[in-house]
């Protein structure tokens, strides 16, 4: 086993550019030759943003030393990285030297559990995992089980939150991490993360916060939180593909994940990603507020909503997009119902349709100008979380994920009501069914 390395360093991976696909317009969700073409899966990729894309270019165009190399174009990139990854810990409340630069969530996720259990002692084998968290996590989780170790499983609520006396129950005096997501990717339900940091801390327990959904659209402070270890997506804030973040608060023992030539202070071998880490960088200044080319979040005070800190203009503009499409889609007359209920992101609506096929729907959707996601596994299998927090499997095939961005127009979202006016025919009352789930009476 590799000896495990006190405190953490930085590095990334390399990937697109703030290309937008054929058609579509710089910084915009519409396709200008076809009006009706517009983008409600930001929860699973947001576009680059031009002060995103114009701090990457710069890098692109001029900067090519390796970060490790010991001349003045290797210390460029060495400076550049640096002020990345202060700009990351700013942003989630940390020191820069916590930050350490991944290739994404997935890796930062998996890196969280196998390098915590990796320098784990060994009276310390048990982890607690909610069985909504994304699968990055509840694959890692599986595996360490297969190793040895146990994991407590906790079933969410049927309104999408871990309950607290099941967390209550679950942690003892031998649990090494706590698992609990920021929110949740499919229904946007903010999770118990204070509670479960009071927990851990009088157990001697560990807390690991993914909030790859979060990043971008909520206030995530690791620090004020109480986490120990907290995962970053760059895709999921208007960075790039293939660049992220895990931040490990000082002291907490974790093992590399990737071996190499030492790189991040020997915490995360490989070439650094001096492009991605500036972008990341860039990505999550702005949505901090703390960036004065920050279009999005420029002079934007900070607030509380529903208990949560966020950037006032953001939130109230995200969710009043969000509110106008359900409002919209309600009165289709389809039957629709919202997955999940209480405190959420501001952004997300995770929704019901009786009837229909959610890979059929989302495909006809598409076809007609609106980009939105199906909530199924791979081999059509129904959504894990929808199943954890109680809907049927039929409930769960049957329901789509809308989730606006910064970038979304009120234009936009009367353009997929229309859209979705004319793909859904309306249900009479008599034909509605029910699902009979607790999920099903959650609104």
């Amino acid at each position: 086993m590799t000896a495990p390395i006190n405190g953490p360093r930085g590095l990334a991976r390399e990937e697109r550019t703030d290309q937008r696909p054929e058609g579509y317009a710089e910084g915009h969700s519409v396709d200008e030759r076809h009006p009706a073409r517009v983008y409600l899966d930001h929860n699973a990729s947001s576009p680059v943003t031009p002060t995103v894309a114009r701090e990457l270019r710069a890098f692109v165009e001029g900067f090519w030393g390796n970060a490790g190399a010991m001349h003045p174009d290797g210390s460029a990139a060495r400076d550049a990285i640096e002020a990345a990854r202060k700009r990351v810990a700013d942003a989630i409340g940390g020191a820069a030297h916590e930050v350490t630069f991944t290739s994404g969530g997935t890796e930062s996720n998996n890196w969280a559990l196998f390098g915590v259990s990796g320098a784990a002692p060994p009276e310390r084998r048990h982890l607690v995992v909610g069985r909504h968290e994304h699968l990055s996590v509840l694959r890692s989780a599986e595996e360490l089980e297969r190793r040895g170790f146990e994991v407590t499983w906790l079933d969410p609520k049927p309104d999408g939150a871990l309950d607290v006396a099941d967390l209550d129950a679950a942690v003892r005096d031998d649990t090494l991490l706590v698992c609990v997501m920021f929110a949740n990717n499919e229904t946007g339900i903010l999770q118990p993360v204070e509670h479960a940091s009071r927990l851990a801390r009088e157990r001697g327990a560990l807390l690991f916060v993914d909030a790859g959904c979060g990043g971008g659209k909520v206030r995530v402070d690791a620090g004020t939180r109480g986490c120990d270890l907290l995962s970053v997506s760059g895709h999921k804030l208007h960075a790039p593909k293939g660049v992220g973040a895990l931040w490990v608060r000082e002291g907490v023992r974790i093992a590399p994940l990737v071996h190499g030539c030492g790189q991040q202070g020997g915490l995360r071998s490989g070439t650094e990603n001096t492009m991605g880490a500036v972008a990341l960088g860039a990505a999550m200044e702005a949505y901090a507020g703390r960036s004065a080319a920050g279009a999005v979040t420029r002079g934007l005070r900070e607030t509380l909503w529903e208990g949560v800190a966020v950037c006032a203009g953001v939130a109230s503009l995200a969710r009043a997009r969000r509110e106008a499409l359900w409002t919209g889609i309600q009165a289709l007359g389809v039957g629709a119902e919202r997955n999940g209920a209480g405190p959420d992101l501001p952004n997300t609506l995770s929704i019901w349709f009786p009837g229909q096929d959610a890979l059929d729907l989302q495909a006809r959707l598409g076809a007609a100008g609106l980009s939105v996601a199906a909530q199924l596994g791979a081999g059509r299998s129904p959504s894990h979380v929808l199943v954890a927090m109680g809907a049927s499997d039929e409930r769960a095939r049957q329901s789509l994920r809308f989730s606006v961005g910064s970038t979304t127009t009120e234009p936009e979202i009367q353009a997929a009501l229309d859209v979705l006016a004319r793909v859904l025919e309306p249900i009479p009352d008599a034909d509605r069914s029910h699902d009979p789930s607790p999920q099903g009476r959650a609104r």
